[in-house]
This record gives structure tokens, sequence and C-alpha cells, in this order.
């Protein structure tokens, strides 16, 4: 079963060869954290590899969540610290227009690109008085209560997992129409790990980020780790919300 999960996720790294370079990429190069590990546990398969050359590839998928990470990595001290390389862009929500929905209640729609809904961001509704109201969008049209009296002022669109905040955007919550944001993926479902840290704990890898910590350990056969390469490598398949 690890060996099938594994095959999931390393498949693109080719082996990387250390080469004599003096100074501080020979010791890179001689590093013994240099290598592949993985990390399976119930849903969750993570694959992490260290490079010769000072460079590393990760690779997570866990539920519906599924996001990569690539950069550089140095010794400091017991630590290996990470450094994402380039960064990341953020996906970015901005208004796009409104649109006439004559005889409807007003209503918001988010949307990739392509012009299709995107599902599962949650959403924040500030009024002109009282407490804001929270939901989520189901994949199309979030349409405001019937029963609610008061006038939207901001919204703002959410999902920390996809590092999605668009910030309050300012609102014309008229009856009868329809306001349409549009979502920019950037580098939608790549991580920045500038900041994080791994730590070794035996022959295996504790990696530390704000979100909490993986342990990542060594394959043992040869054959585990052709299959765990996949899972590290960089992926530019991966498909934003909307775009399926």
């Amino acid at each position: 079963m690890a060996t099938l999960c594994n095959a999931t996720v390393l498949f693109l790294i080719q082996p990387v060869h250390a080469q004599q370079i003096p100074g501080p990429a020979q010791e890179m190069a001689a590093d013994s954290v240099v290598g592949t590990y993985s990390s399976l546990e119930m849903e969750l398969a993570a694959g992490l590899r260290i490079n010769s050359d000072g460079t590393f590839e990760y690779g997570l998928s866990v539920g519906s969540l599924d996001e990569r990470a690539q950069g550089r990595w140095k010794r400091v001290g017991g630590r290996i610290e990470l450094t994402s390389d380039p960064r990341p862009v953020a996906p970015a929500i901005s208004a796009s227009r409104i649109e006439d929905a004559p005889g409807q209640e007003f209503s918001i729609r988010l949307v990739a690109p392509n012009g299709l809904d995107i599902p599962g961001v949650d959403l924040r509704i500030d009024f002109d008085t009282g407490q804001p109201l929270e939901s989520h969008l189901a994949g199309g049209p979030w349409i405001l209560p019937t029963n609610e009296k008061r006038q939207p002022r901001f919204v703002t669109f959410s999902k920390k997992a996809y590092r999605i905040d668009s910030g309050p955007l300012s609102l014309s919550a008229d009856a009868g129409t329809v306001a349409i944001f549009v979502l920019t993926p950037n580098d939608f479902g790549v991580v920045d790990l500038t900041g994080a840290y791994l730590e070794q704990n035996g022959e295996n890898l504790v990696l530390t980020r704000p979100e909490g910590t993986i342990t990542f350990e060594r394959p043992e056969r040869t054959s585990d780790v052709a299959e765990t390469e996949a899972l590290a490598a960089p992926r530019s398949d991966r498909t934003p919300p909307g775009n399926e």
C-alpha cells in the first residue's frame, strides 16, 4: 500500500549526482541530509527531495489539498533552513462586473478566468450595521438571504489552505443584480516554505512550518526511492479551482 501511494507522488525526479565543487557546494554534496524522503499516514502522502546542489523539492497531497514547493536549502547549526525560489505569487481576486438579474435577489459569483464558478471558497459579508455574515461558495451564485434587510458594503473571499485572501472588496448590492469577481490563479497550489526548517531525527527529517510538523522517512529499498521521487517533483499540471 505504501509503495502504491509513493508511486503517485515522486515519479518525475531523476537522481542528481553531486559535483566536486570546492567550498560550501562540496560540503552540501557530502551532507548526510541529501536524499529522498516520504511521509504516508491515512489520507496524507508527502515527499521531499534534498538535492546535493543545494536545492529541494516538496509535494503533499491530503484530502482535496495538493501543494508543492521548490527552492534552496542550507545548514544552519543543527537545522536545515528552506527558502522558496522563486517566491510563489498567491492567487488574487478582483471585481469584474455587475450583471442584471431582474426579479432576483442580489447575488455574488466568484469565477475563474474561463468563466466557471469556483466552489469551496469562504466569504464574509460586512454590512452598514451589525455583525458580518459568514458563508461559503457552493459552486454557483451566492444569494443574499431574503430576510436580510441590511445593506452589504464589503465582501471578503478566503481559503487559507490555498493562500486565498482577497481582503475587503467594495459591494454595490442592489436587488436584481449579480456582482461578479474573478480569481487569478497565479501560483495556485505552490506553498512558500521560506522560514520553514528541517531537523534530523535519526534517519528521518522533521519539517516544521507554521501549519505544523511532518516527519519524513528515508525509504529503505532502492525501488521505494524511485517510486517516491514523483511526490516532490515540480508540477505544472495542478488544476486551479474552476479550471477542471
